[in-house]
């Protein structure tokens, strides 16, 4: 049993936690690129990692279009897109390296799902970069989708790496990692 004084420190104690805590408001494309910056000490190498999407692509019956299960699947079906003035084609050859290399798309499977189901990917843009662009996707059944990908990179005025990262999927901010399409 606590007593009265105990409950009231305890009490006082969860209060300035909470109050010391970061706000949990999100951050805007346009507000973060107006916050005031700092540049890195000289001689400190970061790596700062590139940035890619992942998009789970469904029908109308929530069945995966990248699954070899899914009758119909898309996975040798003709995509394209554009972005910054390219056009990338799935499927495609790609490679894989480590430092950011925009291949298109590629397809990821779901680490956290024990299946076949796969998440179709577009990447990786420079996590160093700005970018305000849109990539533009025909699908195999004609449709098409515009996904706005909003990326900056600063160094706050601690001297430590930050970055904000959005997508839109046609002019609806995406809440989540996962862009989910049904088609």
């Amino acid at each position: 049993m606590y007593t009265m004084r105990a409950k009231i420190k305890w009490l006082i104690w969860v209060l300035v936690a909470i109050m010391m805590m970061p706000s949990c408001e999100k951050d805007t494309f346009e507000a973060f690129l107006k916050k005031r910056s700092y540049s890195p000490e000289k001689g400190m190498i970061w790596d700062i990692g590139p940035v890619y999407f992942q998009m789970e692509v469904t029908d109308v019956q929530g069945n995966n279009l990248f699954s070899e299960t899914t009758p119909g699947n898309w996975l040798s079906e003709q995509i394209s897109a554009t972005f910054d003035g390219k056009e990338f084609l799935w499927p495609s050859a790609r490679t894989k390296a480590y430092l950011a290399v925009l291949k298109g798309f590629y397809l990821l499977p779901r680490w956290y799902k024990p299946s076949d189901e796969m998440l179709f990917c577009f990447g990786e843009l420079d996590g160093t970069k700005k970018w305000d662009k849109d990539l533009c996707i025909t699908w195999p059944d004609g449709s098409t989708d515009v996904i706005r990908v909003q990326h900056a990179f600063r160094w706050n005025l601690a001297g430590q790496p930050e970055q904000y990262t959005g997508f839109k999927l046609n002019g609806v901010p995406i809440d989540g990692g996962i862009i989910h399409l049904s088609k």
